[in-house]
């Protein structure tokens, strides 16, 4: 059960000398409104003597929707692959190619607890836009942002979370770069 979405993140992906995800320093997205996760699995099934024998199910990427207060334009270009120039005019082009980046929030739970989250590899889709004018009530138009998810090059990993107080160790740093799996490997 989560009670709250807030502090949304992003960083910007970097190609390594041995083709491997490098992740640039974690900057603030924009408010979270909501965030939408859905996952989509590459299934099958094997048949032994007329019955289910075998079941195989893997994560095959995933879209994540993202409602937010606004996103201002050296972000959208950040993510979008588009250009600012001197006049802090940003420029969208055909042959924009957004980056890769990963995307981190954290949601807050019962107890005093959040469930941090974030999204290793994601590539942000141009965002539809809608304008509306004011009449005798104000309608607050704010944009969503859809990125497909993909599994990292390295190791096949495509999300970390963690379940904790804010004043846990490894909550304190969640923000300030993006986790690597740590070397004491426990399965649940």
């Amino acid at each position: 059960m989560t009670l709250g979405l807030k502090d949304l993140y992003y960083s910007v992906i970097t190609e390594g000398q041995d083709g491997t995800e490098e992740y640039g320093t974690p900057k603030k997205m924009a408010g979270a409104m909501t965030a939408d996760l859905s996952i989509s699995t590459a299934d099958g099934n094997l048949y032994v003597d007329d019955a289910l024998a075998i079941t195989i199910s893997e994560f095959a990427n995933g879209t994540l929707k993202l409602g937010v207060d606004d996103l201002t334009p050296e972000t959208t270009a950040e993510i979008l692959g588009q250009t600012v120039d001197g006049n802090k005019v940003v420029w969208a082009s055909g042959d924009d190619e957004p980056p890769y980046i990963a995307v981190g929030f954290r949601a807050k739970k019962t107890g005093g607890r959040y469930k941090y989250i974030w999204l290793l590899k994601c590539r942000a889709k141009v965002p539809a836009e809608k304008y509306e004018t004011k009449g005798d009530s104000i309608n607050i138009q704010t944009p969503e942002i859809e990125l497909t998810i993909m599994r990292r090059t390295k190791d096949g990993n495509w999300k970390a979370d963690y379940v904790g107080t804010p004043d846990s160790d490894t909550a304190a740093t969640w923000f300030t770069a993006v986790p690597e799996k740590a070397e004491n490997i426990t399965t649940a």
